[in-house]
Parts: structure tokens; sequence; C-alpha cells
């Protein structure tokens, strides 16, 4: 294993030294593409761009890929929803790569059958958050090659390596982080690759490898300044459980670097944006120092304090989005979020008196929800009003609560469960769905959906749209578009 890390340390080496994205040369035959999957997962209105903006995780392995010489492309699929429309794209590229989120599961399924009965020879390798989740489910479910496990940097420039046979090319056996099948189709797991220590080193993102937007301005980003969360809630799955940050300085350099594609808000993807508030004041200091733009951040109740929201109001956020999701004790108990009602309505009242939106999102169906919490949640919503998102609860693989659900025999079919997340909108008419999984045996699915209709009544009379600065509310409840037909 020591050999392993070593190994490891070279290729962060490696990593740490790419070129940014514009001075990446080709100097490699082997080419590799990258297809981006699409979500049927609704957003409010105001908020579609969410499907649109350039993912952060798919730019930075376009970075990664180009910086280390392949030819590279992305395939930008997240409006087409056929996976028959893959056939022939693909054409002339020798590896394929792609990213696996909660809700792509039977399109990555059907699009890599296409992929491998045209080029049966030609590696397909699977990563991402559910990839990460269950990735040998991924490899006996799908006919893909390999998984990255994790943090994918590393590993798969590891696989790079091997797949080319070049000078730094190790067996496949040593590379960490990496599900594979063997020349028998056995298949195989390597031993977990550690989580990066430097986030430093990870490459920027390559904004130019998405087609839709070359030559035009770049209205939206993804950005972050950390990976993994140091909480532990059992129904949300950490693909990186430690908390790391970036120095404010590479912060400060991404950004600047980011200015050029003309970008006028960002969705900041750390999971607790205010997890280290003296971070936060070094990043507000430093980062926004000759910079403006719009932002959207999540955090936790527990963390803001007075001075560091009109800190980060003063520095251009739009809303910060809290994962209250219950103001039952019992349930946030279950759920182990280490908060409380009380704490919800503090971090209320505070953004009010700082003049700063806020959306709280709720999860309503837990084991433990009863006639009792839900009446408390609705009342809550009709006083607070505060509320900008509402799901059913749902097993996401990884997680405590999926976990728990395989051992009690909730879930059985654990394909089909990825199927059914597949489908799966976050809107009132998923309760409807086969698979829908009703957890809590003190509600009817009826006295659920009506519970799903009242608090969603809130967020369809008052959408929070990020470009406005206003609270409005509708004269009448606007549904939220669907983004296809699932049935």
């Amino acid at each position: 294993m020591t050999d392993l890390l070593r190994s490891s340390e070279r290729t962060i080496a490696r990593v740490a030294a790419l070129p940014l994205p514009h001075e990446a040369k080709a100097v490699h035959k082997t080419s590799v593409c990258l297809i981006v999957p699409p979500s049927v997962f609704v957003v409010p209105r105001g908020w579609e761009w969410v499907h649109t903006a350039p993912f952060e995780g798919p730019s930075i392995l376009a970075s990664l890929v180009k910086g280390l010489g392949y030819p590279f492309r992305l395939f930008d699929q997240r409006e087409e929803f056929d996976p028959a429309k893959i056939s022939g794209l693909a054409k002339g590229y020798d590896i394929v790569g792609i990213p696996v989120y909660g809700d792509s599961f039977k399109y990555v399924r059907s699009i890599v059958d296409i992929l491998k009965a045209e080029q049966p020879a030609r590696p397909v390798v699977l990563g991402g958050p559910l990839a990460t989740a269950v990735p040998k489910l991924l490899l006996e479910a799908t006919k893909a090659d390999f998984v990255v496990a994790g943090e994918g940097e590393l590993t798969f420039t590891e696989l790079l390596d091997s797949l080319t046979k070049n000078e730094w090319a190790m067996p496949k056996d040593r590379i960490l982080g990496l599900f594979w099948r063997d020349d028998s189709g056995v298949i195989r797991s390597n031993p977990p690759r550690p989580q990066l220590a430097d986030l430093d080193v990870i490459p920027f993102q390559d904004l130019s490898a998405w087609e839709r937007f070359r030559g035009k301005k770049i209205p939206e980003l993804y950005l972050s300044y950390s990976r993994g969360c140091p909480n532990s809630c059992t129904f949300c799955y950490r693909t990186f459980p430690k908390w790391n940050v970036k120095s404010v300085e590479r912060v400060a350099r991404e950004i600047e670097y980011y200015r050029s594609c003309g970008f006028g808000a960002a969705w900041w993807n750390d999971l607790t944006f205010v997890t280290d508030r003296a971070y936060v004041h070094r990043l507000m200091g430093r980062v926004f120092q000759s910079h403006s733009f719009r932002w959207t951040a999540f955090s936790r109740v527990t963390g803001l304090d007075e001075e560091t929201l009109l800190l980060m109001k003063e520095k251009g956020l739009d809303i910060v989005l809290y994962g209250m999701e219950s103001v039952s004790p019992s349930v946030l108990e279950s759920y182990r979020k280490g908060i409380a009602k009380s704490a919800m309505i503090d971090t209320i009242n505070l953004h009010r008196k700082c003049g700063v939106k806020i959306g709280g999102l709720f999860i309503v169906g837990a084991p433990d929800d009863d006639k009792k919490s839900m009446d408390e949640l609705i009342a809550f919503c009709d006083e607070f009003k505060e509320v900008t998102r509402v799901k059913y609860l749902s097993a996401l693989p990884g997680t405590v609560f999926y976990k728990q659900c395989l051992t009690n025999g909730v879930i059985t079919d654990e394909v089909k469960h990825l199927e059914w997340l597949s489908e799966e909108q976050s809107i009132e008419e998923d309760i409807e769905h086969p698979g829908f999984v009703k957890f809590t045996k003190h509600l009817s699915k009826d006295e659920l959906r009506d519970v799903y209709r009242r608090v969603n009544h809130r967020i369809e009379v008052r959408p929070y749209d990020y470009r406005n600065g206003d609270n409005v509310f509708l004269e009448r409840a606007e549904k939220f578009q669907v983004r296809r037909d699932v049935t």
C-alpha cells in the first residue's frame, strides 16, 4: 500500500503541473470523449439555468484530459432524453467517459449498450456520484468496463496511463479507487483512494469544452471552494466524506480566470458554505475584491451570524438555501441533522433583519412522519413562507438510510430502485409512479400527497427567481415546467 500511495503522490505532482485549459495541447493519438447525461429533475421557475450552466465536474475533467495531452470532446446531452440519439455520436473516439448522477442510471445504461454494440472493444468508463456510491452494482447492471469511485482526477489519470501504456502506466490492479472487469469478465475492486488533502492541485474548469457556449457569454457558473461535508445526515450521500478547502488565493485565481466568460451569477456547490466563518471572511475580502456577480449558496442554520451574512450580502449574495428538512424533533433526530426548529426561526429572522433572501428545503415522508409532524410543517410554512423546495423522501444509494432500507427489506431490488430514481422528477405526481416507495406507515398516499401540495403551494405563489432581488408573490400559483414525460 505504501508503494501505491507513492504512486499517488507522483500523480498528484503531475496533475498540479498541468497547463491552464487554454494552454493545453494534444500530443497523444488516443482520443477521449465525455458524455454528460440529462436529468428529469424539475426546478422552480427562474432556476432553469441549473440544467444548462457548465457542470463543474465535467469541466474539471475536460481540463484534466486536455492538460494531459489527449484529444478531447465533451458531448452535452442534457437536453436530449432519447438514448438512441447517442448512436454514432462518439464515433472516432478511443475512450468514452460518462458521469453518472443519481437520476441518470437508465439513460446511462442504455447509451452504454449502444456504445458497446458500436465498438465492443472500446473502453467505457463511469464516474461521478452514483458511480462512487454503488460502483460494483453499476458494473453488474451495465456493460461498462471501468468505474472510478471517489475523486476522479488521480484515478482517471492513472487509468488513461494504463490504457495507453505510456511511460507512467501501472497495472490496473494497482490503481486506487478503480473497479474494473478483468480479461475473464470478473469484476475486480481495488483499494479506495484517499481524498486529496490539497485541493489547489485540482485543474481549473475548462469552460470552452461546452459547445453551446462557444463564442458566447456564459451567464451562470457553478463554483466551489471545498469538497466534502463535516455533517453526516442519514438521507444525504457525501461523495467526499472529509471536508477540505482550497486556499483563498487559489479561489481568487480561478474566478479571475473565468472572468472572461462574462458570467453574472454563480451557484456555489459547497454543501455547507459557512463551515468556517474566518475562512468565509477571508474569501469575501480577497475573492470578491474586484468582481461583482450575484451568487447563491447552501449552508446550515447553525452557521451564520449577522456580521458574516451582511458581509456576504455586500459581496453579491442573492439567497442562501438551508436544508431544514423537517420541524419535527423526532424526524430531525432520525436524520441526524443536529438542528432544531428554533434555529430555523432564528436564521429566518436573521435574514429578514439583514434583508437577504432565504430558502428552506424540506423533505416529507420520513418513517417517523405522521399527521402531527406534517401539520407542524404545514403550519410552519404557512407562517414563515420561506420554503423554496419540497420533495418526498428518497433512499439515495450510499446513504445510511439506503443501507437501512436494504437491511430491513424496504428495498429488495437495487436495480429497479435505480430505475425509479432515474424517473423521479421531484414533483407532486412522483407519488403515483409505480417505483415510488412510501417510507412512513402513519400516512396514506393521499394524505402524503396532500401535504406535498399544501407545502409546495407556498413555492408556486412565491417562486425564488435568482435574477429578481425582490420577494415577489404571484396572484395565482404557477406550476413548474415538467422536463419530459417519463411514463
